[in-house]
C-alpha cells in the first residue's frame, strides 16, 4: 500500500508497455492530495480509506503503445441534494495511448477520441490513478434513491 509521504512508483513507460507489464496496489485516499476538496469536511482524509488500482501495459488494436488504468474501491463524497456523506462506487478502467514526442501527442490526439499523454522513461503511476480517479467522481454526486434533499 502507498501511503502519505510515500514516493509513487515509477516506470519507464515504453519498457513498461513493450514487456507488457502490470503494476498493482492500494493507496491511501490521503495519498491523493487533489481529490482532497471533493471529501465531506467532516472526513479526515487519513481515514477516507484506500482505493485498489492497476496499471498495465499494451498495445490498442491500432499497435499504438498504451496503458490500461484501472482503479476500484469507494470514495467519500458529500450528496448534492441533501449534503450528506455518501460513498461512491468506483470501478473506473481506462486506457490511454502514449506518445514519444509532444508533436506525435499532437498529431494523435487529433486522430483519436481517447486520452493521450506523453510518455516518459520516469513516470509517476500514482499521478495517473489519481488523474483517472478525478476525472470519474461525478461533478454533484447524488444518493441513488430518494434521500430527502429535494429533486
Amino acid at each position: 500500500m502507498t501511503t502519505p509521504g510515500e514516493a509513487s512508483p515509477r516506470i519507464d513507460v515504453f519498457r513498461f508497455i513493450e514487456a507488457g507489464n502490470v503494476c498493482s496496489g492500494k493507496v491511501s485516499i490521503a495519498r491523493l492530495e487533489r481529490l482532497f476538496d471533493r471529501l465531506p469536511e467532516t472526513v479526515d482524509p487519513a481515514e477516507a480509506g484506500t482505493l485498489d488500482w492497476q496499471v498495465r501495459g499494451l498495445h490498442d488494436g491500432l499497435g499504438h503503445p498504451a496503458l490500461e488504468i484501472a482503479v476500484e474501491g469507494t470514495f467519500p463524497l458529500v450528496c448534492q441534494r441533501c449534503l450528506q456523506p455518501l460513498s461512491w462506487p468506483v470501478a473506473q478502467r481506462t486506457v490511454v495511448l502514449v506518445a514519444r514526442t509532444p508533436e506525435a501527442l499532437a498529431e494523435l490526439d487529433d486522430e483519436v477520441e481517447q486520452e493521450v499523454i506523453l510518455g516518459s522513461n520516469s513516470l509517476e503511476v500514482l499521478a495517473l490513478v489519481e488523474d483517472e480517479l478525478l476525472l470519474s467522481l461525478p461533478f454533484a454526486p447524488k444518493h441513488e434513491v430518494d434521500c430527502g434533499g429535494g429533486a
